[in-house]
Parts: C-alpha cells; structure tokens; sequence
C-alpha cells in the first residue's frame, strides 16, 4: 500500500483532516525526480490532502497517509480505460450507423469516437463526484509519527521534507 508522510494543518468535523504533504512523496519513484516535475500540473512543491482522521491527529502532527493499492489501481482503471472504452464503442457504433444512414464510413466513425470520448469522460466525471467513490478514494491517517510540532517561526508549507 503507498503510504506518504504529512503533517496536519487543519482538522475538520466527522474525522476528517487536510494534510499537507511534499509533491516528491505524492508523486515518489517516478522517472523525473530530481527533475522539475511535469506530470503534475501544479509546479509547488507541496500539496493538499482531505484525509480521514480516525487516529484523532491533531493541527501540527506528522502522520502517515496510507490509500489502498487495489482502489488506486481502479481508479487508475476507471480513469484512463473507460474513455478509450466509450472511444471505441463510439467509432463502431459510427461505423454500424453508416451502413443505415448515407453518410461515409470514415466520417461516421470519427463522430462517433469524439462523441464516445466525450461520454466517457463524463462518465468518470460522474464516477469521481459519487459521494460513494469519493470516500473509497479518500486516503486514511494510519498512525501518528510525531505529535504536534510546534510551528513557531516556522512556514507551514516548509516543514514537511521527512
């Protein structure tokens, strides 16, 4: 299971809390560290994270973030597949539509495909906003590392390289 180190900058009711974590953790082990990241979109070095707190951390504490690799590796699936997918059955149906209508077969198949794309997308669209994947895909506080660091003269957004 990746897990990531953070610390806790806020909590929120119903055990929630945001965590800020370094992008190297988020993103770890991929080919371009050392690198300027270019598959995030954000050039920060550190990122925001709601997680669900039932370790009871507090604001200041360094914690583990752990997420499933089963459910990562679904969402990785729904995100990427499903589009390709919807492309697909689009360009056929295109095809299949031509044969019954006087349009050409190349054309057809191409408004199909850009059609089932676009369904596809909002298709995972409406996957991600589900309030039932939501909370699957959420990552959970395992333990507290080091409880309540005192952040006196110290940036938040700077403390978080353990």
């Amino acid at each position: 299971m990746p897990e990531n180190i953070g610390i806790v900058i806020k909590t929120e009711p119903n055990e929630y809390a945001q965590v800020l974590l370094d992008r190297k953790n988020a993103c770890g082990g991929c080919e371009s560290s050392g690198t300027e990241c270019h598959s995030c979109l954000a050039g920060a070095k550190k990122i925001q994270s709601r997680a669900v707190n039932r370790v009871g951390a507090k604001v200041g504490d360094v914690v583990k973030l752990q997420l499933s690799f089963g459910i990562l590796s679904a969402g990785a699936a729904i995100l990427y597949l499903l589009p390709i997918v919807a492309m697909l059955c689009g360009a056929f149906a295109g095809h299949w539509l031509a044969e019954w209508s006087n349009m050409a077969e190349v054309t057809a198949s191409i408004l199909g495909a850009v059609c089932g794309l676009v369904f596809g997308f909002v298709i995972v669209i409406f996957i991600d906003r589900s309030p039932g994947m939501r909370n699957k895909i959420t990552p959970t506080i395992t333990e507290i590392v080091t409880p309540d660091i005192r952040m006196t003269g110290v940036n938040k957004a700077s403390c978080c390289s353990y």
